[in-house]
C-alpha cells in the first residue's frame, strides 16, 4: 500500500465520522446521513481491502468518539460499514473503473441492504446482551430500507463525478 493511498484512506475514515455526527439527520431510530460515501469512495477507487478499512476503522472511530463509546458490542456496530465497503470494493474490482450509472445504482442498492441487514441483526444482538427490546426497533426496519433507496440515488449522482475527478489526481 502505497502512502497516497494510506492518506486517502485515512481521510475517507475521518470524513466518514465527520458525516456520521454532524452531518446527519435522526428521525427517532432511523439515522439519515451519507456517512457510507467515503466508504464507497474508497472501494470504488481501490477495492474491497480498503472500503472494508474504512468502514472498519471509520464506524470504530464514530463508535470511540460518539455518544455510545466502546462496549462489549463494538466490534459489532462495526461490521455493516465494513461489509457495504467490502461489496461494492469487491465487484468493482471485479467489473473495473468503467461502471455505469445503472450498474452502480444496483450495487449500491444492494450494499445498502446488506449493511441494513447486519445494523438489523446487530441491534437484535445487542438487544440480547444489554436487555431491552428488539420490538420497540423493529417497526421501523421497513423505513431503514426505505432509506436505502433515497441513500442510492444520493450516492449514485455523487459518486460517478467524485471517483473521476479523483482517479484524474491520483492518476
Amino acid at each position: 500500500m502505497n502512502t497516497r493511498r494510506l492518506v486517502t484512506d485515512g481521510l475517507c475514515a475521518a470524513l466518514y465520522v465527520v458525516l456520521s455526527s454532524l452531518l446527519s439527520l435522526s428521525l427517532g431510530p432511523i439515522k439519515l446521513s451519507i456517512d457510507g460515501l467515503p466508504v464507497l469512495l474508497a472501494a470504488l477507487l481501490f477495492g474491497p481491502v480498503d472500503g472494508l478499512l474504512v468502514g472498519l476503522v471509520g464506524s470504530f472511530l464514530g463508535q470511540l468518539l460518539g455518544p455510545y463509546g466502546v462496549s462489549a458490542t463494538t466490534p459489532l456496530w462495526m461490521l455493516p460499514a465494513a461489509v457495504l465497503g467490502f461489496i461494492v470494493g469487491w465487484y468493482a474490482k471485479r467489473r473495473g473503473p468503467s461502471l455505469s450509472r445503472g450498474a452502480l445504482a444496483v450495487l449500491v442498492l444492494a450494499a445498502l441492504a446488506a449493511d441494513t441487514t447486519v445494523t438489523t441483526a446487530v441491534m437484535y444482538v445487542d438487544c440480547l446482551v444489554y436487555k431491552y427490546s428488539f420490538v420497540t426497533y423493529s417497526p421501523y426496519i421497513l423505513w431503514r430500507y426505505v432509506a436505502d433507496l433515497i441513500k442510492t440515488a444520493v450516492y449514485t449522482l455523487i459518486l460517478p463525478p467524485l471517483t473521476a475527478v479523483l482517479r484524474k489526481v491520483r492518476s
